[in-house]
């Protein structure tokens, strides 16, 4: 995939139906948003990513921030809809079993993911969790990102080959975890947002 920002105002209409990604706007309400962001204060760590060695490391070069991981059922419960209704609005019709732990990122001013991928195209990435050995094996399929506020400035999420993605609070958006993606610094405010990864056997 040819990793090129392209016009993105006279092309979402077009790619939104071209399978590049599928977004709800508002699919949950502030409340909900404001529920899911408390569960997570008090928690959060510095980010990580994972070394070629497969050990998480952390390098501000690369990823600056904070995360925190949880996995309440009625999290899943409100998302699970969007995300079969996203699966076969967009055509892509992947098999999918499971879901990771989800993430809630926090990102304040510099904070920033550069482009990277969830998961390694056709080949996937073959997913091993140490604390629920019924994810192994699987591979990440869908991506998901969810606005959980939208008081800052900065920290676009860029979906390459398509562009920035519209962030309001509640907006939930889903793409093939092989697209290349990145989040770019926070300049004024802090920006939190839900992430889930969506898994499947592997490809064929």
């Amino acid at each position: 995939m040819n990793a090129k920002l392209i016009d993105f105002e006279s092309k979402t209409k077009d790619l939104t139906q071209g399978n590049y990604y599928w977004t709800f706007e508002k699919g949950l309400d502030s409340e909900t948003c404001k529920t899911i962001l408390d569960t997570a204060t008090g928690h959060f760590n510095q980010v990580t990513i994972l070394g070629k060695d497969g050990q998480d490391k952390t390098n501000e070069n690369i990823r600056k921030g904070h995360n925190f991981f949880d996995n309440q059922q009625f999290v899943y419960d409100k998302i699970w809809p969007f995300m079969t209704t996203a699966n076969e609005n967009a055509e892509w019709n992947f098999e999918i079993s499971s879901a990771e732990s989800y993430q809630i990122g926090k990102y304040e001013v510099d904070d920033f993911y550069q482009e990277h991928v969830d998961s390694l195209g056709t080949e996937g990435t073959i997913f091993k969790d140490p604390k629920n050995s019924n994810l192994d094996n699987k591979t990440r399929k869908m991506s998901m990102s969810v606005n959980l506020n939208d008081d800052y400035e900065g920290g676009d999420l860029i979906l390459y080959d398509v562009g920035p993605v519209k962030q309001k609070t509640g907006n939930i958006t889903f793409f093939p975890s092989y697209l290349p993606h990145e989040v770019t610094p926070v300049t004024k405010g802090t920006r939190y947002s839900l992430v889930m990864w969506f898994l499947g056997n592997p490809w064929r």
